[in-house]
């Protein structure tokens, strides 16, 4: 069996992507992505020489799932953050994106979910080894996407906690003086019973959700909460309390 060199078909791929890039998506996109698909090819082409004789991927598809979807997920996420391309099916992506009605996350499952099944359907040694390559490859995906996001949004995890509720001052006296974090104070009503209601919003780590349970529980039980994610922050918030230490103990809410 002829056995062609991984980077050798990714430079083919690559072309063939990048072609249609250009016919599809414009020449901004084709300059745009024309240094990743040819440095990642290159880069393939210069580990293929390095370690040739590190043979392992046979013997141990499990650890070569993690250690190839973390290093993609680092990789992508890195260009990522900085505005670059990787080209390849990143240009897949953006025609389907663009061309269809599909949002940008049901286009890269589309386009994941069709190279990982050609793949099964085409694998040299057999369709039942080619299902188990794919099901690896599924978890390959699911790592890549999960690091990216590390070094896109960071590796502190945040949550927005809001809450309404009778006793605004209260809690957001107790917040600050034992968590200082700032609140925002939100006057609303409500919609059924047209009663005045205050939302108080504060932004807060993930080790310190049980202490503001806590807070919430002991001087308003009635208060409805819900929590939301906060994978990014702008503005004035910090980590560290210390951040918030030096301000005046006196507290004034941000009001809106």
């Amino acid at each position: 069996m002829l056995r062609v060199p991984i980077s050798v078909l990714s430079l083919g791929f690559n072309g063939l992507f990048l072609l249609l890039g250009l016919l599809f998506l414009g020449k901004k996109e084709f300059y745009r992505t024309i240094y990743g698909s040819l440095l990642f090819p290159g880069f393939l082409a210069l580990f293929e020489i390095l370690f040739s004789d590190l043979m392992f991927a046979e013997s141990d598809l499990l650890l070569i799932t993690l250690y190839a979807g973390g290093l993609a997920g680092m990789g992508f996420g890195i260009v990522c953050k900085y505005g670059g391309s990787t080209g390849g099916t990143d240009i897949a992506i953006k025609i389907v994106k663009k061309y269809s009605k599909f949002s940008l996350q049901v286009s890269v499952y589309l386009v994941e979910a069709t190279i990982i099944i050609a793949g099964a359907l085409t694998f040299p040694t057999g369709i039942n080894q080619g299902i188990i390559t794919a099901l690896y490859a599924i978890v390959v995906v699911m790592i890549t996407g999960k690091v990216s996001d590390y070094f896109l949004v960071g590796s502190q995890s945040k949550k927005a906690v809001n809450i309404i509720t009778d006793h605004p001052k209260e809690l957001k006296d107790v917040l600050f003086s034992t968590l200082r974090r700032g609140v925002t104070e939100i006057q609303s009503q409500g919609g059924f019973t047209e009663h005045k209601k205050t939302i108080l919003i504060t932004v807060i780590l993930n080790t310190e959700y049980h202490r503001v349970m806590q807070i919430i529980s002991a001087n308003d039980p009635k208060a409805f909460v819900y929590v939301t994610p906060a994978s990014e922050i702008r503005g004035e918030w910090s980590s560290k309390e210390e951040v918030l230490v030096n301000r005046d103990d006196s507290f004034k809410p941000e009001k809106k």
